[in-house]
């Protein structure tokens, strides 16, 4: 048989062969109440839905197929009705968490058909906030496995407990905050840009207390976030502040290294070659800081400044040692520092002189009135000799 005529052949045969009768469920809008979360082992929930069926071949449903209404609300009762051209029937009311609509009871010839579902249930009890099912509709292959999900509802269970904690933790944090902050601002760094965002934390805290979970959980996230800003913005201050104190010990550390060059000549002196190597690396370590300050990355930034410091300040310390080393060292005889009491020196010689040339001249003052002898300063060894009274007066006359 030619190609073209096997075509024909077999699009003839095909048209003669019965096409079983297909169908499709529609699930319009499902009204749940409450609406939004709902509170574990509390809330009595409710959801009302229509399902409806297009068909084709004039049947509604295929009979060897069935529709499964499934939920996990604790304590369901499903009430349900069949619509056939606008005449409800209603059918028996069903208390499992899985509702099953046979293919035979949908099953219907040229019918107008739908079916009117309510639930009733209780929000289950969950240890961990979590979502649930609230309400699905399925169609089921005739060995009952899932052939596909034609709507899906589904509602977040919250567990206060667990939200009180939630808030809790993030309070304690808040509070760590205030106290960091208080800290370095007694340390004489600037906290105003961290204070600003502990501000937000703290309204985004007060706003979760009265919110519901789902909204509390954002208020909870922005509070930790604003947290986490404001530690950036202490690093900030952290970070400047380390840096600066990290150049300042590597400025005092030159200033030594200068001092055993030029004054104690160390320029090749092998214990100054390691101080010189350990002061590179805090430079290095404090421009590496200083790049990332520039770039905003504050932790990090800090982190260095902290770890330049740190090789700074045991630098310093080796000069200090270094230098120890040195006074400690024996030296050649050196006369003593007079300086200081030179002064009294100089006015003790002066007295001294004065002294003596008073002395001086009193001795010479004294040489004139007694002449070469005798006992006592004015004395004289040869006195002179008293005239005789008896021819005292012969001069007169």
């Amino acid at each position: 048989m030619k190609t073209g005529s096997l075509i024909i052949f077999l699009s003839i045969i095909f048209c003669f062969i019965a096409i079983p009768a297909m169908a499709s469920v529609e699930v319009g809008h499902v009204n749940v109440k409450p609406s939004g979360d709902l509170e574990s082992g509390k809330s009595n929930v409710s959801a009302d839905l229509q399902l409806s069926f297009v068909s084709t071949g004039g049947t509604t449903f295929p009979n060897d197929e069935s529709i499964s209404l499934k939920t996990e609300l604790e304590n369901p009762v499903w009430t349900y009705s069949i619509i056939l051209d606008g005449v409800e029937n209603p059918r028996p009311a069903v208390s499992k968490k899985q509702l099953d609509l046979s293919g035979w009871e949908l099953s219907y010839e040229n019918v107008d058909e739908s079916v009117k579902v309510n639930l009733k249930g209780m929000a289950p009890k969950v240890d961990s906030s979590k979502e649930i099912v609230v309400v699905s509709v399925n169609v089921a292959t005739p060995g009952g496995r899932v052939k596909e999900t034609v709507k899906n509802v589904t509602a977040f269970v919250t567990n206060p407990g667990e939200l009180k904690g939630d808030i809790s933790t993030v309070k304690e944090a808040y509070s760590k905050l205030e106290k960091d902050i208080a800290q370095n601002k007694a340390d004489g760094i600037d906290v105003s840009k961290a204070e600003a965002k502990a501000k937000e934390a703290l309204n985004s805290l007060n706003s979760a207390a009265g919110a519901s979970y789902s909204n509390a959980q954002i208020y909870i996230k922005n509070a930790n976030t604003y947290i986490k800003d404001a530690y950036a913005m202490l690093d900030m201050g952290l970070s400047q502040k380390a840096i600066k104190d990290a150049k300042e010990a590597i400025d005092k550390t030159d200033e030594w290294i200068s001092y055993f060059k030029t004054e104690k000549e160390l320029g090749s002196d092998p214990r100054l070659a390691p101080i010189i190597t350990k002061r590179e690396f805090a430079a290095e370590d404090v421009s590496d800081a200083k790049e990332l300050y520039d770039a905003g990355k504050y932790t990090e930034a800090r982190k260095k400044a902290e770890e330049a410091y740190q090789k700074a300040d045991e630098v310093f310390t080796a000069t200090q040692d270094l230098n120890a080393e040195l006074e400690a060292a024996p030296k050649g005889f050196q006369f003593p520092d007079l300086s200081g009491i030179i002064p009294y020196i100089i006015g003790i010689i002066i007295v001294a002189i004065v002294g003596f040339v008073l002395f001086r001249i009193m001795k010479n003052r004294g040489g004139k009135g007694g002449g070469k002898g005798g006992g006592g300063s004015f004395g004289s060894r040869d006195r002179p000799k008293k005239k005789s009274t008896a021819h005292q007066y012969d001069e007169l006359f």
